[in-house]
C-alpha cells in the first residue's frame, strides 16, 4: 500500500511539473502572438501611409508643378509667314507687324503661382515610326491635369504648326524631335520638342509620354481594344473601311483611324480629333471599375509601349487611382486655331505648308483650358 501511494504521488508531482510546463509554454506563445500581431499592425499603418501616400496625386504633382521640365523662354513663338527671328540679340524684340520675337532670356519661373496647385501641364508624343529610326512627331497633345477638380483638359497641335524651334529657327512643330534626336538621340529629340510646345504655348511642361507606331497598336491590344463611335466612314484603303457607328476596335484598326487624314473632310483636323477620342476611350477603359483590380500591374506590365516618359511607375499609379471612374465629361478638347499659309523652311529649304496659327486665339486658349 505504501509502495504503491509513493507511486501515485510521484505521477501526481510529474503531472503537475508538465502542467507547469505547458502554462509556460502558452506565455511564450501569447507574447509571441502579441508581438506578431503588433508587427503587423505597424506593418499595415506604415504601409497605408506609404500607400497614401502614392495615391495622393493633389501632394505628389504639386512637387511637379514646382519643378517642371521646361518653361517658355519667350512669349510669343510664332510670327507670320516671311517674318524671321531676331538674330544677335538677348531680348525680345518686335517686328514691323508688333508680333513679338522669342528672346533668348528664359520667362520666370512659375513657381510663386504655382505653390498652391497641384495641376501640371503634360505633352502626349506620338512619333511616326516603328522603332529604331529618327523620327518627326506625328501626333502632339497638350494635356492640362487637375488632381484636385478630377477634369482634364487637351489640346491638339497640328503637326504642320508653324514655331520656333532653338538653333533652327522658324519651321514646323514635327521637326523638332527629329532635330533633337539626330544631335542627342531620343531624350534629346523629347526635350527638344516639349520645349518647342513650352514655348508656342507659354506654359511650363511638367511631365510627357511617348510613344511610336507598335506602341499604340500593342498597348491597345493588351487591354482587349476600346470602343468608340465613329462619325462618318473612314476608308483606309480600297480593302479597309472603319465604318460610321459604335466600333470595337484592334490596336491595328485604332492605329489606322489614328494616321488617317486623307479620306476625312477636315484632313488633319478630323485626324486630331480621332487621336483625341482614342485617348479618351483608352482612358475610359482602363479606369472602369471592372478594370480597377489589374490596373496596377497592367499599367506596369504594358509600361514597355512608352517608349520614352518622365512618370514615375508610382505616378502613373497614383493617377489612375485618382482618375478612376472617370467620364467623358471629365474631358474638354480644343484645337488650336490659325489658318493655312505657306513659305520657305530652313531645314528643308524650300517652300511648304504651314499651319499658322492665330496667336490672340492660342492665348484665349490657353487662358481657358491651362489656367486654373
Amino acid at each position: 500500500m505504501k509502495s504503491f501511494m509513493s507511486r501515485w504521488n510521484k505521477k501526481l508531482r510529474l503531472r503537475g511539473k508538465s502542467d507547469k510546463e505547458f502554462t509556460r509554454k502558452q506565455i511564450v506563445m501569447r507574447r509571441i502572438g502579441r508581438f506578431a500581431l503588433i508587427g503587423f499592425l505597424i506593418v499595415i499603418v506604415i504601409g497605408g501611409i506609404w500607400i497614401r501616400g502614392v495615391l495622393n496625386a493633389e501632394q505628389r504633382f504639386q512637387k511637379a508643378a514646382l519643378n517642371p521640365l521646361t518653361i517658355p523662354n519667350s512669349k510669343i513663338s510664332a510670327v507670320p509667314v516671311g517674318k524671321t527671328q531676331s538674330d544677335g540679340t538677348t531680348k525680345s524684340l518686335a517686328n514691323s507687324d508688333g508680333v513679338v520675337l522669342p528672346s533668348t532670356e528664359p520667362a520666370a519661373s512659375p513657381e510663386a503661382t504655382d505653390k498652391k496647385t497641384s495641376s501640371f501641364n503634360v505633352v502626349l508624343i506620338g512619333t511616326d515610326t516603328w522603332g529604331g529610326e529618327i523620327s518627326r512627331a506625328d501626333t502632339i497633345m497638350v494635356v492640362h491635369v487637375m488632381p484636385e477638380q478630377q477634369k482634364v483638359n487637351i489640346v491638339s497641335v497640328p503637326r504642320d504648326t508653324r514655331v520656333y524651334v532653338q538653333n533652327v529657327g522658324y519651321t514646323k512643330i514635327n521637326h523638332a524631335h527629329i532635330v533633337g534626336e539626330s544631335k542627342g538621340g531620343n531624350e534629346q529629340g523629347t526635350l527638344t520638342l516639349i520645349q518647342a510646345v513650352s514655348d508656342f504655348m507659354n506654359i511650363p511642361i511638367h511631365h510627357y509620354i511617348k510613344t511610336n507606331f507598335s506602341g499604340v497598336r500593342d498597348f491597345i491590344d493588351s487591354i482587349g481594344g476600346i470602343d468608340m463611335v465613329i462619325d462618318q466612314d473612314v476608308t483606309i484603303t480600297p480593302e479597309i473601311t472603319i465604318k460610321k457607328g459604335e466600333q470595337h476596335l484592334d490596336g491595328v484598326h485604332a492605329l489606322y483611324l489614328a494616321r488617317a487624314r486623307y479620306s476625312t473632310p477636315n484632313g488633319d483636323f478630323s485626324r486630331q480629333e480621332e487621336q483625341f477620342n482614342i485617348v479618351r476611350a483608352v482612358a475610359n477603359k482602363l479606369l472602369s471599375p471592372e478594370h480597377l483590380p489589374d490596373l496596377a500591374g497592367l499599367l506596369l506590365h504594358e509600361k514597355k509601349d512608352i517608349i520614352d516618359t518622365s512618370f514615375s511607375d508610382s505616378d502613373l499609379l497614383s493617377l489612375a487611382w485618382l482618375f478612376k471612374g472617370i467620364t467623358s465629361e471629365d474631358f474638354k478638347y480644343e484645337q488650336i486655331p490659325g489658318n493655312n499659309s505657306f513659305g520657305s523652311d530652313p531645314l528643308v529649304r524650300t517652300k511648304v505648308y504651314y499651319w499658322s496659327a492665330d496667336l490672340k486665339q492660342v492665348n484665349s486658349l490657353k487662358e481657358r483650358l491651362f489656367t486654373d
